[in-house]
């Protein structure tokens, strides 16, 4: 110090808004990328194998590998997903529920058997499991593991339409769109 003059000192939050690398150098921030614009409703898709290239009419293409593919909430596209970036939004012409599981599931006509008495004491005995093991996940912040679901995806070529198909199941949801060549 000279002459009870203090030196200029410069703090850490001073200087972070010049550092030389940005938090986000491409300029996009996080509420901008693809995977927030069009909210698919889970990370858990079905994957989809592709092995040929898929070109359009522009000269885009999707190159072979291996991709998610995911249905919108309102259920009329596919989305064909690269780490978590948007290649492709496909509409979707046809969606099917497996209409006998989810009566098997959620409507009973008949009368109960001893069986199905045993199958409904066994699921309440689970889900009062289930609910402990909740409660201990919620204590410690961690997420609860989910149950499995069956998830498929597949795409094939239909050389009478010129068109690939592509197949997404998930649960007991069908959906059927198609890329024209």
């Amino acid at each position: 110090m000279i002459d009870g003059i203090a030196p200029v000192l410069r703090d850490i939050d001073y200087l972070t808004p010049s550092a030389p690398y940005p938090q986000t150098p491409s300029g996009i921030m996080v509420h901008q990328d693809t995977i927030y614009r069009y909210a698919i409703p889970t990370d858990e898709q079905p994957v989809l194998l592709i092995e040929d290239y898929i070109s359009d009419h522009n000269g885009n293409y999707i190159t072979p590998g291996y991709y998610q593919l995911a249905l919108s909430d309102d259920r009329e596209f596919l989305y064909i997903i690269e780490s978590k970036n948007l290649l492709a939004i496909i509409p979707v012409f046809k969606i099917a529920e497996n209409q006998h599981e989810l009566n098997k599931l959620y409507k009973s006509n008949k009368k109960p058997t001893k069986e199905d008495k045993k199958r409904i004491r066994k699921e309440k005995q689970q889900a009062r499991t289930q609910e402990i093991i909740n409660k201990k996940y919620a204590v410690t912040g961690a997420t609860v593991p989910q149950k499995y679901e069956h998830m498929e995806a597949t795409i094939e070529y239909v050389r009478n339409g010129d068109y690939y198909l592509l197949m997404y199941e998930k649960g007991f949801i069908r959906a059927w769109g198609a890329i024209k060549r």
